[in-house]
């Protein structure tokens, strides 16, 4: 049974579920396989393999149901030709992770593309919703640790509350996510 959330419309899926953009681990295979169940996919670009990115995305295209791609921030930073391939393969969305979203998200928005960038305090999702972000993934410690120095039940309510805040005033309100390991 479906169910609906602004995260859902958003995304065009059936279920408020994410694969994590595992790098080199969420192939196009699990990416197809969420994304058919009615969650969305998303690839794991993680620190920019080009071959592997290559060859991912064209084993997406044509796929009709919607999809991702994401990446290590401050790697595809070295690397911002990979963004090509991926806006190549028309994502739904494109997710930045550990590094600054701002000079990836002008492209990301001409594609068409939602931007979701996962944060792990207030001043990365200010620096998020600053560059247009559409969905907050706020990231515990639970997740995998990387880079998070706050529990779930500590920064989801923090980044709420702050998000909810800004966007009360200033501008559309960006959805949020979770990223946790759940047992």
């Amino acid at each position: 049974m479906p169910i609906s959330t602004e995260l859902t419309a958003r995304l065009g899926t059936e279920h408020p579920i994410l694969a994590a953009p595992m790098a080199m681990i969420t192939g196009s295979r699990l990416v197809k396989a969420v994304s058919e169940a009615g969650g969305f996919g998303i690839l794991g670009g993680g620190y920019g393999d080009k071959a592997w990115l290559a060859a991912e995305t064209a084993a997406l295209r044509g796929f009709r149901r919607p999809f991702g791609i994401g990446f290590i921030t401050w790697s595809l930073a070295k690397q911002p030709e990979l963004m090509d391939i991926a806006l190549e393969a028309r994502p739904r969305a494109v997710m930045l992770s550990f590094g600054d979203p701002a000079p990836f998200a002008p492209d990301i928005k001409a594609a068409g593309a939602l931007l979701i960038c996962q944060v792990q305090n207030e001043e990365m999702a200010q620096a998020a919703l600053d560059c247009g972000a559409d969905i907050l993934i706020a990231q515990g410690t639970e997740a995998g640790g990387h880079g998070a120095s706050r529990t779930t039940l500590d920064i989801v309510p923090a980044i709420i509350d702050f998000a909810a805040g800004l966007c009360l005033w200033s501008r559309p309100a960006a959805s949020l996510m979770a990223a946790a390991w759940l047992r």
